[in-house]
Order: C-alpha cells, then structure tokens, then sequence
C-alpha cells in the first residue's frame, strides 16, 4: 500500500526541532493549567461550604460539615502539590531552553527573586503541602461571624495543629506562620498566593512568544501547507493540530 506523501511529511514535522520546540513550551502551560484547575475545584468547594452556610445544613448536620471540611482539605492539598510540582517543571523548564546569557532568562530570575524567592507565603504553602504529606492533617475549623446584619462564613486551618516549631518547616514557612492568628483563613490564603502565580506564568507566555515569534510563524506556515495537503488526500485525521489550532495561534501572534 502507497502512503500518500503528506503523511511522510506530516511525520517529519512531527520530528522536526521548531515543532518539538512549542510542543515543549505547550507541556509547562499545561502544568499551569492543572494548577489552575485546582484553585478552581478548590474555590467551587469553598463556595459550596458557605452556602451551606447560608442554609444552614453546614451547621445543623455535622456529616455534612465534616464531609464538606474533608473535600477542603483534598482540594487544599491538591492546590499546594500543584504549587510544588510547577516550581521545579518552570525551574527545568527555563535551563532546558534558555542560557543564562538569555535576556528571557534573566527576567524569569529577577520575577523569581521580587515575587517568590523571600516570599513567605509561597514558603509556607510549599511547606503545608510537605506537611500533609509526611506528617498529618491539620486541624479545621468552620466558623461564622455576624456584623450587624451581616453573617460570614470561613474555612479554617488550626495554626496550633501545624506544629509550627518542627524544624520540618523553613525559616520563611515559619516566618510567615509568626504572622497569622490561631485561625488561618484557607480562601484568603489561596487567592492571595494564586494571583501572582497567575501573573508569572500569563507573562512568561506572552514572553515566550515574543523569544520565538519567529519559530511560531514558521511553523503556523507549515501547519497550514500540511493541512491543505492533508485535506487533499483526507488524511486530517492524521496531524497533530487542526485549523482552530492554527486560528488561535496566529491570533495570539497579532497581539504581540
């Protein structure tokens, strides 16, 4: 059987250095977006336990309460692992692609050093995580404050539950931990270290296109003549992009 000659063609594009290229800078947002995910899951949980606040079942129900307090706690660890896996994936990331010499790679470690380096916050949720995993659970708690006619509900880590003394938490984690009363107000910890996390990540892509503008319009210009020739022996099914792919590409390409 002949094998048209697109798909030899499709092959070698597949192989090709630029394509390998993208297809690398595509892996570390996609680590950004199961971060992403989780904040989100995580954020959905936090709503649901103050509607049921607002309802009441929270209060009135003590399986509903402990329930909803251990999906928390799951989504909780699941956001500070997405926080520690994505420092060493950016981190290898960046010295797989760029030299030190790289402007791009000066940048990344000026943002590190401003934002995260002596960051406490960004210290102790990488050590909450660590804490969870080879320690134990934190203890939670739910509380409800009224102001005037104004009822609000949080979800709470126990700061005395942490353990705060171990030596298994950094100077920084432990810095940060110095600050806070008894009761850590999980929603206002997550958002608070989830936006500049978002920052870094939204301007190292829009970074990166800029480094590689040139490579992302060459291989848009190769995407489309692979399409057109796919197209005409019916073998679409075959690349590994489609003509929505090749849209949002160039339409991120004009925003530069």
């Amino acid at each position: 059987m002949k094998f048209p000659q697109s798909l030899h063609l499709i092959e070698e594009f597949k192989k090709s250095e630029n394509y390998l290229l993208l297809k690398d800078i595509e892996s570390i947002r996609r680590s950004f977006k199961i971060f992403n995910g989780n904040y989100s899951d995580l954020k959905a949980a936090l709503w649901e336990h103050n509607i049921r606040s607002v309802d009441n079942t929270l209060w009135e129900s003590k399986e509903v309460r402990w329930d909803l307090q251990d999906n928390i706690i799951r989504l909780l660890f699941n956001f500070c692992s997405a926080a520690a896996a994505l420092v060493p994936h950016t981190r290898n990331h960046r010295d797989r692609l760029y030299m030190q010499a790289d402007l791009i790679y000066d940048e990344y470690e000026k943002k590190l050093d401003k934002s995260f380096r002596n960051n406490a916050l960004h210290h102790f949720v990488i050590g909450l995580r660590n804490f969870i995993s080879h320690d134990k659970l934190p203890v939670v708690i739910s509380i409800r404050k009224h102001d005037g006619r104004i009822a609000s509900t949080s979800f709470n880590l126990v700061k005395s539950s942490l353990e705060v003394e171990s030596d298994d938490w950094k100077s920084k984690a432990k810095e940060f931990l110095s600050y806070q009363q008894n009761y850590i107000n999980v929603e206002e910890l997550v958002d608070k270290y989830f936006l500049p996390v978002k920052e870094l990540h939204n301007w190292y892509s829009h970074r990166q296109l800029q480094h590689h503008k040139t490579i992302y319009a060459q291989v848009i210009s190769e995407k489309k003549i692979l399409l057109k020739l796919a197209t005409e022996d019916r073998i679409t099914t075959a690349l590994p992009f489609n003509k929505e792919d090749i849209e949002r590409e160039e339409q991120l390409l004009m925003l530069l």
